[in-house]
């Protein structure tokens, strides 16, 4: 297994694992497979250049992950981790912790203190990967927006770094 980042020349593999991970997990993502089925060119190339690293997971010949780390909208020095996902033939194989790490490293030498993510109440092996790779539920809770509200989500955050005081 290797891990790749992507760029913008890699918009069509991109495009490619993400639409697979919707169909497959559709209750894991904020938005909807039919909502990103009608992205154009554009916006998929859009993603990969706004300054979020999105990371790819390979197996032989095949894209089997995907992961992305960009800045927490609002909360200085905080980066999340979003867009988690393996491929069912992938899974327990180390692809999710490789995925997880390679953000995590990404969070450590773009210089943000905290990493956060949110997960699925009902997500176990999602939440037992982050609780292993050490990530701490805040207290914080929500839903993912419609169609899908009835989805409960926690959020839970990784000390990247320590302030001085």
């Amino acid at each position: 297994m290797r891990i790749e980042p992507f760029s913008e020349e890699h918009w069509r593999r991109f495009r490619a694992v993400r639409l697979r991970a919707l169909a497959d997990t559709p209750d894991a993502f904020a938005r909807t497979l039919a909502e990103e089925t009608a992205f154009p060119e554009a916006d998929w190339r859009r993603r990969l250049t706004s300054g979020a690293k999105t990371f790819v997971a390979v197996l032989g010949d095949e894209d089997v992950g995907l992961v992305t780390g960009g800045a927490w909208d609002g909360r200085h020095k905080t980066a999340g981790l979003f867009g988690m996902w393996v491929a069912p033939e992938a899974r327990h194989r180390g692809v999710g912790k490789a995925l997880v790490l390679s953000v995590v490293d990404w969070a450590k030498s773009a210089e943000f203190e905290v990493l956060v993510l949110d997960v699925a109440d009902d997500n176990r092996p999602a939440i037992a990967l982050y609780e292993r790779a050490g990530f701490q539920p805040t207290g914080n809770v929500g839903t993912l927006p419609p169609p899908r509200e009835y989805v409960k989500e926690h959020e839970r955050s990784l000390l990247l770094c320590r302030r001085e005081v």
